[in-house]
């Protein structure tokens, strides 16, 4: 009993120093976001992965970082496209019988989108400066996304435009980009890169909602 006591102390003791913070956005809660009509007013939107020839994991990063401004911004519904075999796979085990029916997802529900974003990483430079690499403050990364808006009902390209950021970018308050770097840009976390990337991510989304109709 008293080795079982010391064990739970020792843990207790370990964890004392941790500590866990929820970083808040603006996005909408989950019964407002569930609640939100489909064929309301606000569009349907879904972002497929970037483009990007460079390092393997910065375009569905991109992507991501996207989709979660998008939805922090509240002026869409948001729909998951880059994981959407996890949503099918889940309504595909409902489907088996082996759950109880009152507690799974009907199939035939999901929502299709009304706009869908496509782009590319055309520049991806985490230091376009030619500073020193012994003092990060006078290091400048250099960011650039290409854009294209589609209506799905027609394919056609509504809107289309190149979006630059850089870690020097004034006047942008990261309205929307609020959470950690996704995997495939936590290298940058806390680099001139992170706030090139925020810097861009938040004019991108800035762009989209002043040009969605």
């Amino acid at each position: 009993m008293r080795a079982v006591l010391l064990v739970m102390v020792m843990m207790l003791g370990a964890c004392a120093g941790s500590t866990a913070t929820v970083v808040s956005s603006d996005g909408p809660g989950i019964r407002e976001a569930q609640a939100e009509p489909a064929q309301g007013p606000k569009p349907r939107i879904a972002v497929s992965d970037f483009d990007f020839r460079g390092k393997p994991g910065v375009g569905r990063g991109v992507a991501d970082m996207l989709t979660a401004a998008l939805f922090n911004s509240n002026r869409f519904i948001v729909l998951e496209r880059a994981r959407l075999d996890d949503v099918t796979a889940e309504q595909d085990l409902a489907a088996t019988g082996r759950f109880d029916p009152a507690t799974t997802a009907p199939v035939g529900q999901l929502e299709g989108a009304e706009l869908l974003i496509r782009g590319s990483v055309t520049q991806f430079e985490p230091d376009c400066s030619g500073g020193s690499v012994l003092l990060a403050s006078t290091r400048k990364a250099c960011l650039a996304i290409n854009l294209r808006i589609i209506d799905v009902r027609t394919g056609r390209v509504v809107n289309a435009t190149t979006v630059e950021g850089s870690s020097r970018n004034s006047g942008v308050g990261f309205t929307y980009a609020l959470s950690d770097l996704p995997i495939g840009l936590g290298a940058y976390s806390k680099t001139p890169m992170e706030q090139a990337l925020r810097n861009c991510i938040d004019t991108a989304v800035t762009h989209i909602v002043q040009t969605k109709f």
